[in-house]
């Protein structure tokens, strides 16, 4: 590992119904609100987090990844990029790799990234992530019934009922050296338990979680803060409950912001870390909001009422996904 080179946090930019800017995302108050951005009437829920004043969702990248390269200061036209996207983009982005592995698309674009930065094959990587609640995935999660019929996620919460979708566009530049932050640690893991549900164990995201750590060279109690995957689905949140028991003694603060700005499906990954490396900057840990008490099922220390202060150095951001895939980063200040 020695021969290994540090994997930088340079430049951030992000987009969600809470606001622009990273410093806008640790505002402790739900965004979510009736859609008028189209025609609600038939569906079962009618709830999501948007985001004021957009623009397509072609303009909302392009601006999101032009703020991040200018915050690094490097020339994005030089820079290689990796998507995190339903579908590749309707304008030309240059080369670009797009990830498309539903809700872990954003994370494993960073661990691809990180990894190549990491090995010495690339010296800098812009990673960015995109996504505007539209009409054909909020019809398919409302159909499916995954959408909370009481308009509220309550990650780790009794009487959960399922999660929101989210406006959420982000991007991160990470190179070789120093910065603000280091992707310190990586890991991926599947455990093919089922098409939709988790393995209840949480056994795949326990390996992500040990395979980061590990990387990053720190200890379960190092991490002073999780931001976890919880949709506020009743199986998700006991699954993702139980790896992060299996590899932590006691629980350091966790939450689900997902509570906050919605589900952004294949941005998630990107929009969160941005959320949780500010929140590492700025010793400001965010709520999980919606709460209602506490599920015996879901042991876990969540962040209540308001964001907590907290000064730590190590923080992990986890995903999950459809078909059992699973991601953990690591991130240090």
């Amino acid at each position: 590992m020695s021969d290994r080179r540090p994997v930088a946090v340079t430049g951030l930019s992000i987009l969600t119904a809470l606001g622009r800017g990273p410093e806008a995302q640790l505002s402790g108050v739900p965004a979510f609100t009736e859609v008028q951005r189209f025609d609600t009437s038939a569906l079962r829920v009618r709830y999501a987090a948007l985001a004021a004043e957009t623009g397509t969702l072609d303009e909302e990248l392009d601006l999101a990844i032009a703020t991040a390269c200018m915050q690094a200061g490097v020339d994005r036209s030089t820079t290689p990029l990796l998507l995190a996207m339903h579908s590749a983009p309707a304008c030309d982005f240059g080369q670009a790799r797009v990830y498309t592995s539903a809700c872990v698309s954003g994370s494993t674009a960073l661990a691809d990234a990180a990894a190549l930065i990491s090995s010495g094959r690339a010296d800098r990587i812009v990673v960015a992530g995109a996504y505007l609640v539209e009409p054909y995935q909020f019809a398919l999660f409302d159909a499916g019934r995954a959408l909370a019929s009481d308009n509220v996620v309550r990650p780790f919460s009794t009487e959960r009922r399922g999660t929101l979708l989210g406006d959420g566009v982000a991007a991160v530049v990470l190179e070789a050296g120093a910065g603000l932050a280091r992707l310190a640690g990586w890991g991926r893991a599947g455990d093919a338990h089922h098409p939709c549900q988790p393995a209840p164990d949480g056994r795949g995201l326990a390996v992500a979680l040990r395979r980061a750590l590990e990387r990053a060279g720190v200890s379960p109690e190092d991490v002073g803060y999780v931001n976890a995957n919880a949709t506020g689905t009743l199986f998700s949140d006991q699954a993702e409950a139980a790896a992060l028991g299996a590899v932590f003694r006691s629980s350091p603060p966790v939450s689900s912001t997902k509570g906050l700005h919605g589900h952004a499906l294949e941005a998630s990954g990107v929009v969160e870390f941005v959320v949780m490396v500010q929140a590492l900057l700025d010793g400001k840990l965010p709520v999980n909001a919606g709460f209602l008490g506490s599920d015996p099922r879901c042991p876990v220390d969540v962040i209540l009422d308001a964001p907590r202060s907290v000064q730590t150095q190590v923080g992990v951001s986890v995903n999950s996904a459809f078909g059992g895939a699973n991601t953990a980063l690591v991130v240090t200040v």
